[in-house]
């Protein structure tokens, strides 16, 4: 049986735009992440009653959602296409993660998945970037 053709080497231009479109998609958690995280170590130091938390996973896991289904659409190809399957690994983990209590096992356990693939996507990211000598994305922009 024939081997499939490999996919055609992008030009620089049509990788970066590949790259900064999974990043856009992305970010919008990445900038959401930072004060649900704040309101998550409050309610572990009793700061924050439960209740409270969960009324802010709620637009969190609106973000969440809404970056999971532009990161699906996305017509990534190549290696890229793996980055993206990582990011939305991470994401649909995530988006788990806040459907569960929290601090339950569940949610431990998913968030630290997202948290790896997340890690692994932008690794993977870098790594083309970097083969193919173009611009580092920013470190905070997948988180």
């Amino acid at each position: 049986m024939p081997q499939p053709k490999p996919a055609p080497r992008l030009s620089l231009r049509a990788l970066d735009a590949q790259h900064q479109r999974l990043v856009a998609s992305y970010e919008p958690v990445s900038r959401a992440l930072t004060a649900y995280e704040l309101a998550y170590r409050d309610w572990q130091d009793g700061r924050l009653a439960t209740r409270a938390l969960i009324a802010r996973m709620r637009p969190f896991r609106a973000v969440v959602t809404s970056a999971l289904g532009n990161l699906r659409r996305d017509p990534a190809t190549g290696a890229t296409a793996d980055g993206k399957r990582l990011l939305v690994a991470a994401l649909a983990a995530r988006g788990s993660a806040l459907l569960a209590s929290p601090g339950s096992e569940r949610y431990r356990r998913e968030w630290e998945v997202s948290v790896v693939d997340a890690r692994r996507a932008l690794t993977l990211l870098q790594n083309i970037r970097d083969r193919r000598r173009l611009i580092p994305l920013p470190e905070d922009s997948v988180s």
